[in-house]
């Protein structure tokens, strides 16, 4: 018979060949591709971390197939340990992209502490033990990176949905998997081989995540940079916000607010006009701030296209100051890039009530710009506490 009949069908040995195969295979493209396109596009300390991550889920992987082919378990354990501190490294990409301490070590120590616990317990009743919580060790940096998610600027980005849903996938797995040992007590490294091969399995679903969500956003292609917003512009406003804001502390100057200003029905208006039309419109918009506000206040705008102000003011000043733009951010211009009457929604955050520390004012400020948005636009929300 020219095609078998399902039951003759050969199945795929998860713990042989096939899969370390596909694994190498998955790795090594994920790779070459993240290298390729983001950090050889923008070579910087988030995509150099972001680059080791792959590389070293290459390695585990390569070293997984080995093992198999070779039929050593100390291998195989060794490379499943040095898979496990993928997400630490993630994690401290991210944070490296905010531009904060890396902490870039915690990598090594989880993949060492996973590497020397899966060896050193041998084939003991231990081994399932050992097993479980080292995943959920590494299942931590999961949630981590949510936290870290929640506090960049790009956080809205729809092309992070991937890896933030695959991050709280895999923070969940990893307390189910250790729950899991009151209930299913496996012991030795042949009972719990099923198990351990689809959470690697679960692991490469989370870097294949990580690739599709982390490259555009380090490289051109993403609403922020088709907005036409140079990095550069925003680098030195960070820097420059970033000291005002110290010397503001080290006074205790409380008249400092950031204002963040997003355009209602974005998504919209970028569909409508297109990429290059958008930007366009973003700067238009930025040049409507930029002559409301006093010539100190600091203007950019930021990666995810939102308009960020910093200025020091009283408050009843920039009150007036926001409404004033918010009705001229209404006014229909002919000879604006799209014809059409835009709104936006505006963040407000003070110092006196969200310190001075740049990424939570930022933070706080898209929090209640949202907030704004949600109930219907052209509205400023203030963060009161």
């Amino acid at each position: 018979m020219i095609f078998p009949a399902p039951g003759e069908l050969p199945w795929p040995d998860l713990g042989g060949a096939t899969i370390g195969i596909a694994h190498a295979t998955i790795a090594t493209l994920g790779t070459i591709l993240f290298v390729g396109l983001a950090f050889l596009a923008r070579p910087r300390r988030s995509t150099l971390l972001w680059s080791l991550t792959f590389m070293g889920i290459m390695v585990a992987c390569f070293g997984y197939l080995a093992a198999t082919a070779a039929e050593s378990e100390e291998l195989r354990r060794g490379s499943m340990g040095l898979l496990l501190g993928a997400p630490a490294l993630l994690w401290s990409g991210l944070r490296a992209h905010r531009k904060v301490r890396t902490y870039a070590w915690i990598s090594a120590v989880v993949a060492a502490v996973s590497i020397v616990a899966l060896i050193a317990v041998g084939d003991s009743d231990l081994f399932g033990l050992a097993y479980r919580v080292v995943f959920f060790i590494s299942s931590i940096f999961g949630v981590l990176f949510l936290l870290e998610w929640r506090r960049i600027p790009e956080r809205s980005e729809r092309l992070l949905w991937p890896i933030v849903i695959s991050s709280a996938v895999y923070a969940l797995a990893g307390v189910t998997v250790l729950i899991g040992a009151l209930f299913t007590p496996l012991s030795t490294s042949e009972a719990f081989a099923s198990t351990r091969i689809f959470n690697s399995i679960g692991m490469l679903v989370y870097m294949v995540c990580a690739l599709v969500s982390l490259v555009p956003l380090v490289t051109p292609g993403t609403q922020a940079i088709e907005s036409g917003a140079p990095h550069s512009d925003w680098g030195r406003f960070v820097g420059t916000a970033r000291e005002r804001l110290e010397r503001a502390a080290a006074r205790d100057a409380g008249t400092w607010s950031l204002l963040r200003i997003e355009l209602d029905d974005a998504e919209d208006l970028q569909a409508a006009g297109g990429p290059a039309i958008f930007g366009r419109l973003i700067r238009e918009i930025q040049s409507r701030v930029v002559a409301v506000f006093p010539t100190d206040a600091d203007v950019a705008i930021a990666p995810d296209s939102a308009v960020i102000v910093l200025i020091s003011r009283p408050e009843a000043v920039i009150r007036e100051l926001v409404r004033d733009v918010l009705r001229r951010i209404a006014v229909r211009d002919p000879a604006a890039p799209i014809t059409v009457t835009t709104s936006a929604s505006i963040g407000w955050a003070s110092v006196a009530t969200s310190g001075y520390d740049l990424d939570a004012l930022l933070a706080t400020t898209a929090e209640a710009a949202a907030a704004a948005r949600a109930q219907g636009g052209d509205r400023w929300e203030r963060v009161t506490a």
